[in-house]
């Protein structure tokens, strides 16, 4: 199983900040995942929430303010937010970003700086928005890219398929030995969040999925790496 950092190692350091996705790359995961929103000015930074409320120590929707705004906020033991394009400098040619877009309207921005950076063979876009990741496809056709979900629709795969994408991404509470079956039949592969226990490890090693996606990069990367989990 391919292991991938959440937002970084956001247990362990700020997440989504560039100290995060190094720790998360230094402990030796397989992709580092984060998400990407656009600035009142249209720039793009990474950011999980619409508001910085949470992760910073300033106010208001990421769309209201601009990236100069952002920048003079703490993130966090003196962290900044990145942008994306810092984000793709510091991750080239070191492992695979897992790069979730939040909002539906920044496909072609995002594809672009991916392009700008010719760093296709290493990104992998994913999203809630079924309909942003056929758009990516229409543009980049040979890119790996994903659907998420919180709870199982109907059928998923079918869902995936018809945004052409390559990955399935459901919350490990809803994910069945049925839905990873049938996603495998569809040529899809398994990205199952959040992981952050041995028991969740466990779980997601008997389901046959071929990614989990964990909070805890320092504690599930050696337990899979090392195959202690038994």
């Amino acid at each position: 199983m391919m292991v991938i950092g959440h937002r970084g190692m956001r247990f362990v350091e700020p997440e989504n900040t560039i100290r995060a996705i190094e720790r998360a790359i230094n402990h030796g995961v397989d992709a580092v995942e984060v998400d990407v929103r656009m600035t009142k000015d249209r720039k793009l930074i990474i950011m999980h929430d619409e508001t910085v409320d949470r992760t910073t120590n300033g106010k208001g929707r990421v769309r209201d303010l601009t990236l100069a705004q952002i920048k003079n906020l703490d993130a966090g033991k003196g962290e900044t937010v990145p942008t994306l394009e810092e984000v793709l400098e510091i991750i080239k040619d070191k492992t695979k970003l897992i790069l979730e877009i939040k909002e539906a309207d920044t496909v072609k921005q995002v594809v672009g700086s991916v392009e700008k950076y010719g760093m296709w063979r290493d990104v992998i876009p994913i999203s809630f928005y079924h309909t942003a990741i056929l758009e990516v496809k229409k543009m980049k056709p040979n890119v790996e890219a994903g659907v998420i979900f919180v709870c199982e629709p109907l059928e998923p795969q079918e869902l995936a398929l018809w945004a052409n994408a390559s990955w399935i991404a459901p919350n490990l509470s809803y994910t069945t030995e049925r839905l990873v079956s049938k996603a495998h039949g569809s040529g899809l592969k398994v990205n199952v969040w959040v992981v952050n226990t041995k028991e969740d490890v466990l779980k997601a090693k008997e389901l046959g999925v071929d990614a989990i996606t964990t909070d805890r990069a320092d504690l599930i990367t050696d337990m899979v790496k090392a195959g202690t989990l038994i």
